[in-house]
């Protein structure tokens, strides 16, 4: 088949060749295998597999609740077609997908540098920017909440709404940060924003023009199948150059245990690496913490019930992996003696939550910071039954 009609670039470097049909790849040639957003295979249909596993990832999903809305609008078959038409481009990495006869640089197409149209029209009207430009970053963003990236001054942020009848996303967001900063968590800085009756969380850009965000599902190519993936997960930071990431990943897994997180996947932790040079930096800052302090908790009362909490990452429980942590010499709990009247003030701003579900929910956090001394008790007895 052979034939290009785009190129994959990673800034202005011809990563692969594609050839690209209604949103699918049916053929790829490799120039740059270092740079591909995968580990490269020998056999070309496992990379035209990968490749388009990474366009259907690097998409908006079935389960955001503007899907069907954005399909018609734009009149494609699903949201490959749209991240194709959209160059592929986005705020968390360097990739970008050209046609073969475009013959612009990232330098005049990247959003760090250059201004984009922005779908918050679409949500609010009054703001919609009187540009017919097609591209945004919009498309290139997973996750099944509404999202809509402005630009505030010079600076890119994002805004994500809530769901559900109480869209408690937005305030978990500003909560989550509250509590990493008490505790000197590096996370990416979320606060509320308002417009009418309703309520979005809005945080900056963690990546700028030199560096990008690699999530953790890549991480773990670069390194060996192995069912401890906590400690496998360590040694592939470590073993690339990455100092204290030990120590930044429990921070992780204590705030996630604190604040109930049931959605810290392979798309919202990773590293930073420096774009040009492909060095990794550091462990990437915490985000993408809604999904927590029982959201979606429809009874009241079995808020903070249960000795579990579901997680996606590392054991597939928050409590047990607290079990796999290290020393938290750092972690201080008087930190967050006023850490549940944070919580209170700021859900009460949400006008649709019942103030007796307010306080199940800072009491019940309180609770979780009073048992971190018994998860660390446990510890040892929590991995050996883990490594079983």
């Amino acid at each position: 088949m052979n034939k290009e009609t785009h190129y994959l670039k990673h800034k202005n470097i011809k990563v692969a060749s594609l050839y690209i049909d209604g949103g699918e790849v049916y053929d790829v040639q490799v120039f740059e295998k270092e740079h591909l957003p995968y580990l490269f295979e020998a056999e070309n249909q496992k990379n035209i597999r990968l490749m388009n596993n990474w366009i259907a990832n690097r998409g908006i999903p079935f389960s955001r609740e503007d899907y069907d809305a954005i399909i018609e609008k734009y009149s494609v078959q699903s949201t490959k077609e749209l991240t194709i038409l959209g160059m592929g481009l986005n705020l968390t990495d360097h990739y970008w997908i050209a046609d073969v006869t475009y013959d612009k640089n990232w330098e005049d197409v990247n959003y760090f540098d250059n201004k984009f149209s922005s779908r918050i029209g679409e949500l609010i009207p009054e703001l919609a920017e009187k540009q017919n430009d097609f591209m945004n970053p919009d498309f290139s963003s997973n996750g099944h909440l509404q999202k809509i990236w402005i630009i505030n001054g010079n600076t890119r942020c994002l805004l994500k709404a809530g769901s559900g009848d109480l869209k408690q996303e937005p305030y978990n967001e500003t909560i989550a940060s509250y509590i990493a900063g008490c505790l000197g968590i590096e996370h990416v800085e979320y606060s509320l924003a308002q417009h009418g009756d309703e309520i979005y969380s809005i945080c900056p850009c963690m990546v700028n023009r030199d560096n990008e965000f690699i999530n953790s599902f890549v991480v773990y190519l670069h390194g060996g199948k192995s069912n401890d993936k906590y400690h496998t997960y360590v040694n592939i930071c470590e073993t690339n150059g990455i100092k204290n990431a030990k120590t930044d990943i429990d921070k992780m897994i204590v705030l996630d245990y604190l604040i109930r997180n049931t959605d810290r996947n392979a798309g919202n932790f990773g590293i930073l690496r420096n774009a040009q040079t492909l060095q990794w930096e550091k462990v990437a800052p915490v985000f993408d913490n809604g999904n927590s302090l029982w959201y979606n908790s429809q009874i009241i009362h079995n808020i903070g019930m249960g000795t579990k909490s579901e997680c996606r990452s590392f054991t597939g429980e928050n409590e047990k992996n607290m079990g796999l942590i290290g020393d938290i010499s750092w972690f201080d709990k008087n930190k967050l003696n006023t850490a549940g009247n944070e919580i209170r003030r700021i859900l009460k701003t949400n006008t649709i939550m019942e103030n007796e579900r307010i306080e199940k929910i800072a009491s019940s956090f309180m609770d979780r910071v009073q048992k971190i001394d018994m998860h660390l008790t446990q510890k040892p007895k929590i991995a050996k039954r883990l490594k079983r």
